[in-house]
């Protein structure tokens, strides 16, 4: 990693980084952490989203129907995440919540390490990344909950990883099975398509198919089908933590009650789409070649960060997936717009309630924070990726050389 000289445009981010995470400890200080408070309690229907998934585990252990059960919520994940956490269903609730979140914890720094190795970072700076990351609101938030985001983070930079070293259906297999497990990430395979790397792109279907086949066969023929119910049937969300475009457009064009749109108005769902599908594949054009000299390159999670804005439900604690990428920009010495999402990633959930009158009114440009945190990780990880701008050639299929002996292709 090689720093150089700030500039100008650097203290203006170091400054903004500042601010944030002044912002952060000042609502630490004020009213402490309502995420490390909720991973530390015994309450089962406070981690909610671990209840859904441990009941689901508990339903197909007894062969009952994994979708309708004793759980506060419903559980949106196809049969494949049931049938990869069935284990735990042979456990206790807590035991179970307790060894989930421990492992989650050691995804996302193994993910972290390896990546940082990746890039052959050295020093602090990769080690306080990582502290930086496991302090973050969207992984205390996603370790109270018990979501999964901890495997779609190592699925991500594992694939990233395999084809760096230039094993495409090493990498395939990573990639198809992130999106079986979230299928919202589904538009990340326009990048082995635009870049033509047709073997990580077969590998990443077939891995996709036969993993959602493999869920279906363990859980019943009946639970795609019901999978699909509930999450066509389920309403386009306007709370402050959704940080999707399409949320965000519908928040900012209606009037809100504690993030519940009162009055919508009219074209606000089609304009928000729009502009989400627009970023989306203007993101996937730009990211099409690789960076010049193998440089290391963060496309995948920038186009990771496209399907997540474009998508219709995209929970603030979704950002963890993208935290790896960071560490491509401290290699490529842009440690002041790595310092400046790190530093947004610590405003917790203190600070939404600051914005709700006493009326029951809320302001939703300050809610849709989560929202702007997420396109500064989706601007920041794009501007380092995309076209050689060297005007180097690129080879016929779509690779370019990484800087590890023996690599071959780069997968973003």
């Amino acid at each position: 990693m090689n720093p150089g000289p700030i500039g100008v445009r650097g203290l203006l981010i170091l400054l903004v980084a500042a601010t944030a995470l002044a912002t952060a400890g000042w609502l630490y200080v004020r009213g402490g952490s309502f995420a490390l408070d909720r991973i530390t309690s015994p309450e089962v229907r406070i981690h909610s989203d671990f209840d859904s998934f441990w009941e689901s585990a508990v339903a197909m252990a007894n062969g009952t129907d994994i979708y309708r059960t004793a759980a506060t919520y419903p559980n949106l994940n196809p049969p494949l995440l049931t049938f990869l956490l069935a284990p735990l269903g042979l456990l206790g609730f807590l035991p179970a919540y307790r060894l989930f979140v421990l492992v989650t914890v050691a995804l996302v720094v193994a993910s972290m390490a390896a990546v940082a190795s990746e890039l052959r970072l050295r020093g602090g700076a990769p080690l306080a990344a990582t502290v930086a990351v496991l302090l973050s609101s969207p992984v205390l938030g996603t370790l109270g909950l018990g979501q999964i985001y901890g495997l779609l983070t190592a699925g991500l930079a594992g694939s990233w990883i395999a084809g760096r070293r230039g094993h495409p259906s090493l990498e395939g297999v990573a990639l198809g099975l992130t999106i079986a497990i979230k299928p919202s990430l589904a538009p990340v395979l326009l990048l082995p398509a635009l870049r033509r790397r047709w073997p990580t792109l077969r590998s990443a279907v077939v891995t996709g198919v036969v993993g959602t086949a493999a869920g279906v066969a363990a859980a019943g023929p009946a639970s795609f089908g019901e999978w699909l119910r509930l999450v066509l049937g389920k309403p386009l969300e306007t709370y402050f933590d959704n940080a999707s475009l399409p949320a965000t457009v519908v928040r900012l064009t209606s009037v809100n009650d504690w993030g519940r749109p009162l009055v919508e108005v009219p074209g606000g769902r089609v304009v928000g789409l729009l502009v989400a599908a627009a970023l989306l594949l203007g993101t996937a054009w730009w990211v099409r070649r690789p960076t010049a000299d193998g440089a290391p390159d963060p496309a995948l999670w920038a186009l990771a960060a496209a399907a997540l804005l474009a998508s219709p439900l995209t929970w603030h604690n979704y950002l963890m997936m993208l935290m790896p990428g960071v560490l491509v920009l401290l290699a490529r010495g842009r440690w002041p717009a790595a310092t400046l999402l790190l530093s947004l990633s610590l405003i917790g959930m203190e600070w939404p309630p600051l914005w709700y009158g006493a009326d029951g009114t809320a302001s939703a440009l300050p809610l849709s924070l989560y929202c702007g945190i997420l396109l500064t990780y989706w601007a920041a990880l794009l501007s380092a990726a995309g076209p050689d701008r060297a005007g180097a050639g690129v080879p016929p299929d779509g690779s370019d050389a990484g800087p590890r002996a023996g690599a071959s292709a780069t997968a973003g």
